[in-house]
């Protein structure tokens, strides 16, 4: 999952190389599109068949109507589920970055999706990279203390259809984490 290496190894350094830089973080999501793109090429040029790209989704909604809170989320969303599909599947990018585009944007047979949870989001200045911030919703969460919230799923998923076309879509993650006791011997 490209997302998971760049903010994990590269934004808040708890996953590998572990360390923070705020300007290595977009060019190393820049370059694993850029070697998707490459990867897809290769495998197509030796005749093989199915390749796609598997991505963490998490589907944002606003805490309020505030037009901060709905630009908020609306950056929230563009940053965690477009930044990687819409290279891939629209070739859109910032108009410098055009020429890697063309390497990036490979037809893909499907796209894996990682589906855990959702996220309200409000207005948040002081959270990088995007001003916003995760708000607790009273409801059921996880082990991992994320929110079970169902509906977002299905949103989830006319969301992409709507957005990205009649992909094939496989669901690769899925699931909830919840404390189950030890069970007493026989």
């Amino acid at each position: 999952e490209p997302w998971v290496i760049t903010d994990g190894g590269y934004l808040h350094g708890a996953l590998a190389p572990g360390h923070r830089n705020l300007f290595e973080t977009p060019i190393a999501s820049h370059n694993l599109m850029r070697a998707h793109g490459a990867a897809v090429e290769a495998y197509r040029s030796e005749g093989a068949h199915e390749i796609g790209l598997v991505v963490n989704i998490e589907p944002k909604y606003p805490a309020s109507d505030s037009p901060d809170d709905i630009a908020a989320t609306a950056r929230a969303h563009a940053y965690m589920n477009r930044q990687y599909l819409d290279p891939a599947l629209k070739g859109s990018y910032p108009a410098e970055l055009a020429d890697d585009l063309k390497a990036i944007c490979q037809p893909v047979d499907f796209i894996g999706i990682n589906y855990y949870t959702r996220n309200v989001v409000k207005a948040d200045p002081h959270q990088w990279p995007v001003g916003a911030s995760p708000v607790r919703q009273n409801a059921t969460h996880t082990t991992t203390d994320w929110e079970v919230y169902p509906p977002a799923l299905t949103d989830m998923l006319v969301w992409f259809r709507d957005t990205y076309g009649d992909i094939p879509v496989y669901i690769t993650e899925n699931g909830a984490a919840f404390y189950d006791p030890p069970k007493a011997g026989p």
